[in-house]
């Protein structure tokens, strides 16, 4: 009875100290702290990221308008210096056009390698210019509607952007009065063509646009903005454009993507513009009435800043977890003193003991279980990345698998729809036809990929692997790779029937892993690299025997090639043989190598016959042996091995 009455007061405490409020205080008080930190963090990160892309883009856009500035200063004195020759005066006083004035033109057009220069007379018609010959002669026209004409005419040099109306050619114009006997008898005026300047904005990574009058886009490396408004156009500026067909006959559509999140429509000076899609920055040329704006999608902004919150939420995550354990530590303390204050017996704290001992065996088998479980699931983790990594090294031909048939899929689809436009539908279904078989061959090679990269689960050792099918297997993946090499490999004819104890996946990791290696050791060092492989069956195993004429090894290295971490390469890890001698060993089989004049070696001396036979003896190189249990094998094929 006393005993009952000491195990009921020692029970008490210990309800007390695990009581779920407490914890739940505790969780919630973890909770609300990393709910804080990560809205500091998110803000931090958007903050840092705004700050960063404004100089960055603060720097794109000037270093454009600088390149842009600097080559239309080019042209930008040519109409003063021509508004000064004796020649060109004397023909617009006498006001008729001639075609000595025409080829006046056209000869300072040759030097100035502008798009073009003309002369208007006092009205505004165009009576010579350098393209009189052509279809879209400027001769005749009449541009007095335009303000670089009007300014010109004031006596003031004038310049200008705008679409041209007869050419339909973007341009940008200088234009100079022409002065007579004191009074201003005409204007000369040089056009600029845009389109090679727009094309140095293609080359630029960035996103960019050039807007001029009213923010509108008239250059940009983004077809979709041009002729767009930035910003909602006004009834006088709607007014303005229609009289000056700056941009032609139609409006410019407003696109209310660069709108900022105040409701801000337009660019402060030195501000980031911040806006739902874009972040935006504006460099300014009021000299010559337009504003370079470089751009990034938010996209981007999202992203960085969505790794940082996840790396705040993984190292929160940590930390959580540490001061969860440490709370159950405290109450696993608090709960061992109330047990041992409770104990005053010797016979209750030996079964206490006992029973803590018991327990902590119980805890040291199931950690032994798991521990064996662990290693288990690393191997094949390991086994995984191991076809991983040899899968990097083999990217480079893994591309040019995929993007041989996707360039032809462009050529066949561009091809296709210039036959559509011809109405030469029979052409197209035989591109398309094309098309469906290129379609296939990717398949096909990303099935073969997909394949070799899956997890291999608990029942391997139920799986039976077809000998031919994994050698065709592994020579695909690595194909590309061997032909951009120029190594010659050499495989014989395999039977369908010979199956073997191992998984398909397996063995084709230990056959690419053995040619990627034969491979690399012949790289810069053979002229006529060769890989030869060779197959030897037997009632019970059959043997298959990987060789190239590559250095071979030294003594030293082929003792240790199966060695963890032991590497010939730089870039290698050394697992790679380890792991698949270990696949191989897993299903009672084998993986051994030996040079080809190791004449006292035992293995030569088991397939030396064989070796003759299959590949006249490579010279030089080494041969690995890759020995697995025969699940069955056709009698033919047996007689033919024996």
């Amino acid at each position: 009875m006393p005993f009952d009455n000491m195990a009921l007061k020692t029970s008490e405490p210990i309800v007390n100290l695990l009581n779920p409020k407490a914890l739940r205080h505790f969780l919630l008080v973890l909770l609300t702290i990393g709910l804080v930190g990560l809205m500091l963090t998110h803000k931090y990160a958007t903050q840092h990221q705004h700050d960063q892309w404004q100089n960055k883009l603060q720097t794109q856009a000037s270093q454009v308008a600088q390149e842009i500035d600097y080559e239309l200063a080019k042209f930008e004195q040519i109409p003063n210096l021509l508004s000064h020759d004796p020649r060109l005066l004397a023909a617009v006083k006498e006001g008729k056009p001639s075609e000595s004035f025409n080829l006046l033109l056209a000869d300072w057009l040759a030097q100035s390698l502008a798009d073009t220069i003309y002369v208007h007379n006092k009205t505004g018609l165009v009576i010579a210019s350098s393209n009189y010959q052509q279809d879209d002669s400027f001769v005749g026209s009449n541009f007095a509607f335009r303000p670089y004409f009007q300014h010109a005419l004031n006596g003031e040099k004038a310049q200008y952007v705008a679409l041209g109306v007869r050419s339909n050619k973007r341009g940008y114009f200088f234009s100079s009065p022409l002065w007579v006997d004191g009074e201003v008898e005409g204007v000369i005026t040089v056009k600029v063509n845009l389109e090679q300047l727009e094309q140095r904005l293609a080359q630029d990574d960035g996103d960019l646009l050039v807007a001029g009058v009213h923010d509108v886009v008239f250059m940009s490396n983004l077809p979709d903005w041009r002729y767009r408004a930035l910003f909602p156009l006004s009834e006088q500026a709607k007014q303005e454009l229609n009289q000056t067909q700056q941009y032609g006959d139609t409006l410019p559509q407003y696109r209310g993507e660069l709108t900022g999140q105040s409701g801000v429509n337009q660019f402060e000076n030195n501000q980031l513009l911040v806006s739902p899609n874009y972040l935006a920055y504006a460099t300014n040329l009021f000299d010559k009435g337009f504003r370079v704006i470089a751009l990034i999608s938010q996209q981007e902004v999202f992203t960085a800043v969505l790794q940082a919150d996840i790396v705040y939420l993984l190292l929160y995550a940590l930390v959580g977890l540490i001061a969860l354990a440490w709370f159950q530590m405290l109450v696993n303390k608090a709960r061992l003193a109330n047990v041992n204050a409770s104990l005053e017996e010797k016979v209750t704290e030996r079964t206490f003991i006992l029973s803590q001992a018991n327990h902590k065996l119980q805890q040291t088998v199931h950690q032994y279980e798991q521990s064996q479980q662990e290693l288990k699931q690393t191997q094949q983790e390991l086994t995984q990345a191991a076809k991983l990594a040899l899968l990097g090294e083999l990217s480079a031909s893994i591309n040019h698998e995929i993007n041989q048939p996707l360039a032809a899929l462009r050529t066949y689809t561009e091809n296709s729809q210039r036959l559509m436009t011809m109405e030469r539908y029979p052409m197209v279904a035989d591109n398309l036809d094309k098309m469906l078989s290129l379609n296939d061959t990717m398949a096909e090679v990303i099935a073969r990929l997909k394949v070799f990269t899956r997890k291999t689960d608990d029942n391997l050792h139920s799986e039976v692997s077809v000998l031919h099918d994994a050698v065709h297997n592994a020579t695909r993946i690595l194909s590309s790779k061997l032909i951009k090499q120029g190594v010659t490999l050499k495989v014989p004819a395999i039977e369908y029937d010979v199956k073997l104890a191992i998984h398909s996946v397996e063995l084709e990791q230990v056959l690419i892993n053995l040619f990627h290696n034969a491979a690399q050791a012949m790289e810069g060092y053979c002229i006529d690299p060769q890989i030869s492989i060779a197959v030897q069956c037997d009632q019970s195993n059959c043997d298959i025997l990987v060789s190239d004429n590559g250095p071979g090894m030294s003594e030293h290295a082929l003792a240790k090639i199966f060695d963890p971490f032991y590497t010939t390469k730089p870039e290698g890890l050394g697992l790679g043989l380890t792991i698949s001698k270990r696949i191989l060993e897993s299903y009672q089989g084998s993986l051994s190598a030996y040079n080809h004049d190791a004449d006292n070696d035992a293995d030569y001396t088991r397939h030396a016959r064989h070796q003759m036979d299959t590949q006249s003896q490579l010279s030089g190189g080494m041969t690995f042996v890759v020995s697995v249990p025969l699940v069955s094998l056709h009698p033919a094929e047996e007689d033919s091995h024996a």
